[in-house]
Parts: C-alpha cells; sequence; structure tokens
C-alpha cells in the first residue's frame, strides 16, 4: 500500500490472515497492487473482480485480504464466500457472521435485519470482500452501507454484467497466465519445479497448450500427471485432451458460468459455438461466420431483416461474453480449449458426432452413423474420400459439416442416399471436383455451404431443392456457370458467386430470385437486371468505370442498403463486416461525389453520397482533396498512391473518424493558411511514405491519435500554437523513419496545456532531444507513457536551458529507452517522476545518469514496480544517492 489519505489506528482485529497461494509470475502481484492502490483513494467505493471459472480470482483477492488487515487505514477486512443460490436473507447471516453481529438470528424479518447491519457497520472504517456473487443486488436490501469514509467493497464474479449493475467503479479483469508462467506453474504442482525428461518434456508443454494457460486446470491435470513416468501415459493424456474424451473436475466449476446463463437460447448458441469452431488449433471463429451459422442452423429467430438476426446475435455473443465463456479477439470469437471441452461434454449425447480436427484419414465407420443422429461434425480432418460402402441411414440428421478437410476429393453418390432430412451441409474448404448427383434430392436443405472449394466443377441440377435458403459457392474459382434448376428456388435469401468464373445467370432466372437479402457477385455488367427490391446486402466486383458508376446509381436509389462495391481490385477478400456502405478502387482517372440526375462521371469513378468506407489507390489526376465534393456520412477514409496529390483542401466530411494518407509523392501541405477547421468528428489519423510532407497542420478538435512513419522531409510534427488551438484533445503521438526530424513539437510555448498521454519515437536518427526544453514538461503534465527506440542521434530526452527550475514529470508511469547509442541522461540535472512504474532500458551504452527520482528523499517512488534493464548498464549507472543501488536492487529486470 501507499501512504492513504486516512491514518485511523488499526484497533483491535476481529479478522485473521487467510492462507495464501503463492501467485506465478508478475501479473497476479501486479493485479494486487492495483486493488489496493483504488482502495486507498477515497472515491472509489466498489470494485468488481471478474473473469472465468478457475482463472485465480478468489487467490488473487485473499492476497488482497492479508495485505488490508496490514493497513492502518482501515479498522478490518471481512471475507463472505456466497453460495451458487443467492438470497438476500443468506447473505445477511454470512455477512453477521464475518463481522462479529451475533443477534442478526433472532430476527426473521429482513428489512429489520437490514437496518441492524446498517447500524453496526457505519462504525467502521472497513473492506467487505463477497466472493462468488452470481447476481446482482440492492445495497440498501442487505445492510451494506457502502459509502465514502465508511465500509467499501470488493467483489469477485465471473460476470461483467454484475460489475456493471453493482456500480463498480473499478472492474479489473484476470486473465489466464500466458508463457512460460503457465508452465511453471505445471511443473511446480507435478514436481515443485524440477525439469522434466526430454522425452516427456514436449509432450507437457502441449498439455499445458491445451489448458489455455487457466490455473485450475493445469493444477487438476499436473497433480493427476504426479509421478507418471512412462511416455506412452503421458501421450495417452495429451490425445484425450486432443479428443475431449478426459473428464476434468474442473468442468463442473466452468459449467456454473452455462448454467447461470439461464436462458436456452443462449445455451443452444454457445453449444453450437463449441461444436462449429474449425479453425484447427486457434480455438476462434470469424465472427460474421459465427452469425451465419447461427442463422443457417436456426439458432435465432427467422423474424426480421438479415442485419436485425445479426444484431441478435451479437447480442447473444455480448452476453457470452460478459459471462467469460467466449471473448473477442478484433474480428473473432474466442473460445478458451477448456471452455469448449466443457461445452462438448454438456452436448454430449447418441445424437451428436464430434470429431473436429482429430486427424481422420477415414470417415466413421457405417456403425456409428445411428438412426438417433441429429448433427455431425467432422471438420478439420484429413478425409480424403467417403466410399460406396457408406450408406447411413440417419432419417433425423439435419447437419453434417464436413468443412476444412482439405484432402476430401470424392463422395460417393450412396452417403446421402438416405439423408433426407439434411438441412444444413458445409463442404467448405474441400478438395472436390464435383458433387454426387444425390445432393439433388435433398428437398429438405437449407443451406449449402461450398465456399473456397477451389477445385469445384460441378453443381448437380438444384431445381428439388425447394426449401434452399442459402447458397454459398464464393471462392470456387474453377466454377464457370450456375447449376441447373436455380429458377426453382424461391426461399433462396443469400447467394454468394464472388471469385468464381460465373458471370451471369441463365435468361430469366435473375426474375425468379425475388427473396434475396445478400448478393455477393462478380463483374456486374450482366447482373443490373437483376431483382434488388429485398437486397439488404451487396457486394459487386466491376472492373471498369462505366458499370462502377451504373451500380452507384442504382445503390442510390435504395439509400439503407449496405454494400461492398470494387472497382479494379483483387478479388481474394472476405467480406466481414456485412452492413456498413464501402467503396473500395484501386486505380482510377478520378473519383468525385455523385449529384442527383448526374449520368455519367466523365470517366470519373462517381461516390454514393451514403458512402461510410472509401478505399482509394493510384487516383491519377486529382490535385486536391476538396475536388472530391462533398461527403456527409464518410466515416473512414484510406488514400494511396495518389501522385498528383498536392493538398487536402477545404474538405465536407463532417463524420469522418479515420483518415490514412500513403505513397502520396507531391503532397506537402495538408492544409494551405487561412483555411479553417475541416474535420470536426476526426480521431485517428495515419500518414506514411509522404516524401514532401513538412508538417502537420490540420485542424480537428476531436483527434486523439497522429502516427507518423517516413516522412524524410518532416523537421517537426507539428507547432505549439497549432497543436493547442487545433488539435486540443490530442492524446497520442507515434513518429517513425523521419530522417530530418528535429523537434517533436515546435515554435514558442505558450500558457495553454497539452493533453497528450503517449509519445513513441523510433527511427529518427537526425533528433537529438525528445522534448527540446524542459519547460514542456509543464505543458504535458498529462503524459504517462514515453518511448524512444532506434535513434542513432538521441543524446538526452529533455532538453535544458540556463536559470531554468527542476523539471517534472506530473504523471508519466511507462518510459521505454532502446537502441540509443548516443543517449548519455533523460537530463542533465535531475527530473521529479513520482508517478514511475515501470522503466525499459536496452542497448543504451553511454547512458551514466538515470535521474528520475528527485522526490527530495533518498529513496525511489513507492510507485515503481520494475526496471528491465541489461546487467552492464545497470552496474555502470551513476547515483545521486550511495543508497539507491541496493534499495532499487530488488526492482531490476536483467535482459
Amino acid at each position: 500500500f501507499q501512504k492513504g489519505l486516512t491514518t485511523h489506528a488499526a484497533g483491535c482485529r476481529k479478522s485473521s490472515p487467510l492462507v495464501t497461494t503463492k501467485l506465478v509470475g508478475e501479473k497476479g502481484e501486479e493485479t494486487i497492487e492495483e486493488v489496493c492502490d483504488y482502495l486507498m483513494e477515497e472515491e472509489i467505493v466498489i470494485i468488481g473482480i471478474y473473469g472465468m471459472g478457475g482463472v485465480g480470482k478468489t487467490a488473487i483477492l485473499m492476497h488482497v485480504h492479508n495485505r488490508v488487515l496490514e493497513n492502518p487505514a482501515f479498522d478490518d477486512v471481512f471475507w463472505v464466500t456466497l453460495p451458487q443460490k443467492f438470497s438476500v436473507y443468506i447473505l445477511q447471516d454470512e455477512i453477521a457472521n464475518a463481522v462479529g453481529l451475533d443477534n442478526l438470528s433472532k430476527d426473521r424479518d429482513v428489512k429489520r435485519r437490514a437496518s441492524i447491519l446498517i447500524r453496526h457497520l457505519k462504525k467502521k472504517r472497513a473492506i467487505l470482500i463477497l466472493d462468488g456473487l452470481w447476481m446482482h443486488f440492492d445495497f440498501e436490501d442487505v445492510g451494506i452501507p457502502v459509502e465514502k469514509g465508511g465500509i467499501k467493497l470488493v467483489l469477485t464474479t465471473r460476470s461483467l454484467d454484475v460489475c456493471h449493475k453493482m456500480l463498480c467503479q473499478k472492474q479489473i479483469k484476470i486473465l489466464p497466465l500466458e508463457s512460460p508462467d503457465d508452465r511453471s506453474l505445471f511443473r511446480e504442482k507435478l514436481c515443485f519445479g524440477r525439469e522434466l525428461p526430454l522425452d516427456v518434456e514436449k509432450i507437457a508443454e502441449s498439455i499445458v497448450n491445451k489448458c489455455g494457460g487457466l490455473p485450475l486446470g493445469i493444477i487438476e491435470i499436473a497433480t493427476r500427471m504426479r509421478g507418471v513416468e512412462e511416455v506412452p501415459e503421458w501421450k495417452g493424456m495429451l490425445r484425450k485432451l486432443k479428443e475431449s474424451s478426459v473428464e476434468l473436475n474442473v468442468f463442473k466449476r466452468l459449467k456454473l458460468s452455462y448454467v447461470n446463463l439461464d436462458d436456452s437460447q443462449v445455451q443452444q448458441c454457445f453449444l453450437h459455438l463449441a461444436q462449429d469452431y474449425e479453425k484447427f488449433l486457434h480455438f476462434s471463429l470469424d465472427k460474421t461466420e459465427l452469425v451465419e451459422s447461427f442463422i443457417d442452423e436456426g439458432l435465432l429467430d427467422r423474424i426480421g431483416t438479415r442485419q436485425e438476426l445479426h444484431e441478435q446475435c451479437n447480442t447473444i455473443l455480448d452476453k457470452l461474453r460478459k459471462i467469460c465463456l467466449c471473448d473477442d479477439v478484433e474480428e473473432d470469437v474466442y473460445l478458451h480449449p477448456l471452455i469448449r471441452d466443457m461445452a462438448l461434454h454438456i452436448a454430449r449425447s447418441p445424437a451428436h458426432m464430434v470429431k473436429t480436427c482429430m486427424e481422420l484419414e477415414e470417415i466413421p465407420e457405417e456403425k456409428f452413423w445411428t438412426d438417433r443422429l441429429e448433427k455431425v461434425f467432422l471438420q478439420g480432418n484429413k478425409i480424403k474420400g467417403i466410399p460406396n460402402d457408406i450408406s447411413p441411414n440417419c432419417p433425423k440428421l439435419t447437419r453434417l459439416s464436413l468443412s476444412y478437410n482439405l484432402f476430401l476429393e470424392a463422395i460417393h453418390e450412396s452417403f446421402f442416399r438416405h439423408l433426407k432430412g439434411l438441412k444444413v451441409l458445409n463442404l467448405s474448404h474441400t478438395a472436390l471436383t464435383e458433387l454426387p448427383d444425390a445432393i439433388s434430392h435433398l428437398e429438405s436443405l437449407e443451406a449449402l455451404l461450398l465456399q473456397s472449394c477451389d477445385k469445384l466443377r460441378h453443381i448437380p441440377c438444384v431445381r428439388k431443392l425447394g426449401s434452399l435458403r442459402k447458397l454459398d459457392m464464393s471462392h470456387c474459382v474453377s466454377l464457370e456457370e450456375v447449376p441447373e434448376g436455380m429458377d426453382m428456388l424461391v426461399k433462396l435469401s443469400y447467394l454468394d458467386l464472388f471469385d468464381t468464373r460465373i458471370e451471369s445467370l441463365k435468361e430469366g432466372m435473375s426474375g425468379k430470385l425475388v427473396n434475396l437479402q445478400y448478393l455477393a457477385i462478380n463483374d456486374g455488367m450482366a447482373w443490373l437486371g437483376i431483382e434488388l427490391k429485398k437486397v439488404e446486402v451487396l457486394c459487386c466486383f466491376v472492373s471498369n468505370v462505366e458499370t462502377f458508376n451504373a451500380w452507384v446509381r442504382i445503390l442510390e436509389q435504395n439509400s439503407s442498403r449496405s454494400y461492398e462495391l470494387w472497382l479494379n481490385q483483387s478479388r481474394h477478400h472476405h467480406f466481414r463486416d456485412m452492413y456498413k456502405r464501402r467503396i473500395l478502387i484501386k486505380s482510377c482517372r478520378g473519383i468525385v461525389a455523385r449529384v442527383d440526375g448526374e449520368i455519367g462521371g466523365d470517366g470519373h469513378a462517381l461516390l454514393p453520397k451514403n458512402v461510410q468506407v472509401l478505399k482509394v489507390g493510384q487516383c491519377d489526376e486529382l490535385t486536391s482533396l476538396c475536388d472530391v465534393g462533398p461527403l456527409d456520412n464518410l466515416e473512414e477514409l484510406e488514400i494511396k498512391e495518389w501522385e498528383k496529390l498536392e493538398e487536402m483542401g477545404a474538405v465536407h466530411f463532417p463524420h469522418l473518424r479515420t483518415l490514412n494518407i500513403s505513397m502520396c509523392s507531391k503532397l506537402k501541405h495538408l492544409l494551405e493558411e487561412g483555411q479553417g477547421q475541416v474535420l470536426p468528428r476526426l480521431q485517428c489519423f495515419e500518414i506514411k511514405d509522404l516524401e514532401e510532407l513538412e508538417g502537420i497542420n490540420i485542424a480537428a478538435p476531436f483527434l486523439y491519435n497522429i502516427e507518423v512513419d517516413n516522412c524524410p522531409k518532416m523537421r517537426r510534427v507539428v507547432e505549439w500554437k497549432w497543436l493547442a488551438t487545433h488539435l486540443p484533445n490530442l492524446r497520442s503521438f507515434i513518429i517513425g523513419s523521419c530522417g530530418k526530424l528535429e523537434q517533436i513539437i515546435g515554435g514558442g510555448l505558450i500558457s495553454t496545456t497539452c493533453r497528450l498521454t503517449n509519445i513513441e519515437i523510433y527511427g529518427c536518427n537526425n533528433l537529438k532531444r525528445v522534448l527540446t526544453m524542459q519547460g514542456m514538461l509543464v505543458h504535458l503534465p498529462f503524459l504517462r507513457y514515453l518511448s524512444v527506440k532506434d535513434c542513432e542521434g538521441i543524446e538526452v530526452i529533455v532538453g535544458t536551458f540556463f536559470n531554468e527550475m527542476q523539471p517534472f514529470f506530473l504523471n508519466l508511469t511507462h518510459l521505454t529507452l532502446s537502441n540509443l547509442p548516443e543517449l548519455k541522461s533523460i537530463y542533465n540535472g535531475t527530473v521529479s517522476c513520482l508517478s514511475i512504474e515501470s522503466i525499459h532500458i536496452t542497448n543504451c551504452p553511454k547512458l551514466k545518469r538515470l535521474p528520475l527520482f528527485g522526490n527530495g528523499l533518498p529513496c525511489p517512488p513507492r510507485s515503481l514496480d520494475s526496471i528491465w534493464i541489461d546487467l552492464l548498464t545497470w552496474q555502470s549507472l551513476e547515483w545521486d544517492y550511495s543508497v539507491f543501488p541496493p534499495l532499487l536492487e530488488h526492482l531490476a529486470r536483467y535482459h
């Protein structure tokens, strides 16, 4: 603990220290410190710690409990473990037992009991810890007087939603262990940390990987394997983990999160997510593909538009994420390996066959295909073919997935003969050259998925597939014709022909596909007559500007339709965000916003007025971006290789949030002198490979982040006056590979403070100082992160002038200095930096002083957690106080 705001005497303690377990790695200790620091802040009275089951929430909080006991700022700390079945009455009893309130049990009325608890607890300045909260409650109903200067509440839960509803001011997520900490824990629990035999070590490493860093799972498996020396037994455990066939006690703990969902639709979607994962050992699924899979499976309400179904699915995924059953990684949904195994154990039944990513080379024998089967998942194996001696009789089978069997070349006719109830058939990412004719008779089929079957040349007649709603043939690069009988697919709502050789539908066919909601096609001239009234999403590749402009006119007839329209772009693409309006142009003479009534574009590509995302490369004729015209809905703009572009000009993009400009060799100024505010909502600005650009004079009052890379003529990034008046909310500078850069911020200082929190510099060899004068620090009071790397000329971080007072970093927490061969010191004098938490120093051979501790005391600041440095540099440092080296020794981490 740091010294707090109060100094209450500890008094007579009623609580005793808890028996704690040793934590592995640094992250656990950092979390303990974080919680303890928050507890010392007067304004923070409720803290939530959340994470998946078995991740170590309780273990960390037990350490916090013991730290609080030692802190005189609090009278006491009370620990309450909650049962899964919550009731106000039980919680009142548990709290009364913890605080030593004996007379509460005499009263049966919940409201009177709450009053008694409030009167008792109001006398205390203490911490109440609630471990294992599954649902929220009102403090008044229980009798907990949470308030400043009184009781503070710390709770653990698996649900972020509980944290929100309990009004937690700080929510701290506990993540699984990373390597090498997970391996250290495994060895510690297996054999007290001793090294394993080489033939066992590799197997053990694979076993630990299957645990995904979950401490409870690692401990259980390590305990099971104690004393096991035979390699076959280790291999057997690994095989069972890969096959998800091992029964672990940790599954019972993890299953509680599933049960607590208390929503059958969300539970079914979660189980399907676990069964349908097909990205081999990465345990992640593309979010758009997952949403489509839910729709195909009929797990979502069929009522409403396709966008509404996607929104419904995102709500379901959000519920799973908040209870830590899945996670988001950019556009992917990540599923922890033990969470998935738990789900497969729940879903295990005679109705399901799940053998994914098991390296099967043959289809399971016919005896496993019982008449009770409803779903079969065989994706991610090495099945090469399905012979004629397998003809399963599975009348209840509705889903069959053989996707990602990359070597699957042939399926015999007999295989589908008795699968009349099949609704979803996924053969994507296989080596099939043709589909068996028996597929023509699957009259219940609703989704036929053939994505990336790049050898597929023939699909049999689909005339009888009257129930078919989805046909995905995208990236079937050898396919030249649509299957015969498509005009009978009146229920078809999803058709993807992108990146095939199919150029048009047969005559009269387009008028029959009246229920299409999603359409992805190639070069669009032959498709211009297709019925688009119900189409919500249109994705189209176009190879000439005339056809492109014709599609733009059609798109503007329905302003609510989402689209992705390409001109001269590569066809290798995956549509990730269906519900944006996007234009992507690889090359063109010019672009211009379309005005009402305009038919041609005089060789220029017309832009729909409602476009949201615009990416344009090699625009040959435009010299000023303002010539494009107004685009009121534009949110993201990427410009690349505009050889004649000289300026942005007074553009009208009122909703633009992201701007990326690269490889525009003549762009010298962003704005001409006197041009006013132009981008009122811009938040992120990235420029790269601009040979002539000398500085940034863009006007954007809400710009948060600027990234500059390889602008060889830039001598200073921005002027102080411009920064204060036109970029008042800028938070981050990332500047790299600017060979002539002399200053980050130039010009005379002004009285206004700057909101910068992050400065990162790399590869700027002409730069001598990061901050040219120490007076700049007064105007950077919010700076928290400072990183300088690979700058050959840097001699000092903060410059100095005569008669200047000692500089100080008010809020700097992280300092990184790497590969700075000329760096001698951070500052020639002493810098006050009482908030520093972490220092990283690598390959700075001339650095002799680390003057960050100008607090007037012969000791480092309490906030300092670690100094990462090589041993030789550490030993050569000169200190203002001789006691510094031994005081800092325990913080040093040597590279």
